[in-house]
């Protein structure tokens, strides 16, 4: 039998303790975790619990969930596979590596006591077209997310797999709601930039004014046109000195009242009916709006039309619950 020995550089490796932590990982916003589709090389590793429907799967507290890592040689030469170990986990020491089948949850306690759990499988070699199958499992304590790293080290590659499952509880299970929360884009055609009708905000009783009230700041149409086209402004990418600041703040503000825009599109509504209340007003119930969904304050308005194509534009200033209409 021949025995491989391998040299290790100090270069090859960075020391982070003995038990490295796992950094905090965005799998919502971050489209490649999990994505190794642009990796090419004679060896193939699958990931263990893949993503369902983009997110990691569900497993409940104090059940065992396994999933098989499979490596493949798919070479012509056999390859020198070092090891397979866990790097890191988060909660520590919650995924456990076998070469056998973890038992089932409603197996014996002597098949529990039998089995054993690694953090490492060691020196063998995998022959062309051969494939070494490992099993990766996870008996989560606690409600959360649980993250494990894995390295193959195989050849001179170290190949790197990462795995998440969400834990819950029966009662937390119980809570989640059978259709995946989605938050509704609006297909309503925008209003044109025509001119549009100001409403004039009916006088109330007892309410305090503004001493100064600040003039309408209009956002910049070339900034506008750059953000709604998925560009950077160019100053964002300067480094940021006393000549640039001003104007550097002032497009993040842009930025930041455009995409406050864009959130309260969400609630556009169309085709609803007013109601007359008095002499001088119409009411639209809105709802969510005691819940703050929209979120409008004193001193907001929304814009209202029929809805004829060519009709005009109006101002709405909203005094309570009930949005007031008026011409």
């Amino acid at each position: 039998m021949e025995t491989y020995q391998r040299n290790y550089s100090d270069d090859e490796f960075s020391v982070a303790g003995e038990k490295p932590e796992v950094e905090f990982m965005d799998y919502q916003n971050d489209d490649t975790i999990q994505d190794y589709a642009s990796e090419d090389g004679p060896v193939v590793v699958t990931v263990p619990f893949p993503f369902e429907h983009g997110k990691p799967k569900s497993v409940l507290v104090g059940e065992t969930s396994a999933d098989t890592i499979s490596i493949e040689n798919t070479s012509p030469e056999p390859v020198n596979l070092w090891s397979v170990r866990i790097f890191s986990s988060n909660p520590e020491d919650s995924y456990v590596l076998s070469m056998m089948r973890p038992p089932l949850n409603d197996a014996d306690e002597e098949a529990k006591q039998a089995f054993l759990g690694l953090t490492s499988v060691e020196d063998r070699t995998l022959m062309p077209g051969q494939t070494l199958t490992i099993w990766l499992s996870c008996m989560p304590k606690d409600i959360g997310l649980h993250t494990s790293i894995v390295h193959v080290d195989i050849g001179e590659e170290k190949i790197e797999r990462v795995a998440f499952l969400l834990a819950d509880d029966n009662i937390s299970k119980a809570l989640f709601s059978d259709k995946p929360y989605s938050r509704r884009r609006s297909e309503n055609k925008k209003f044109e930039p025509a001119p549009i009708v100001p409403g004039c905000r009916p006088t109330r009783q007892h309410t305090q004014g503004f001493k100064y009230k600040l003039p309408q700041f209009a956002i910049p149409a070339d900034i506008r046109e750059l953000i709604e086209s998925k560009q950077r402004p160019d100053v964002l990418s300067e480094e940021l000195s006393m000549i640039n600041y001003a104007q550097f703040f002032s497009t993040l503000l842009v930025m930041e009242e455009l995409n406050l825009e864009e959130e309260m599109r969400a609630y556009d509504m169309e085709g609803v009916s007013m109601r007359r209340r008095g002499m001088n007003f119409l009411s639209l119930e809105v709802p969510g709006l005691a819940e703050r969904r929209p979120s409008l304050v004193q001193g907001d308005f929304i814009v209202a039309r029929y809805a004829r194509n060519d009709a005009r534009p109006y101002q709405v200033s909203p005094l309570s619950l009930a949005i007031e209409y008026f011409f």
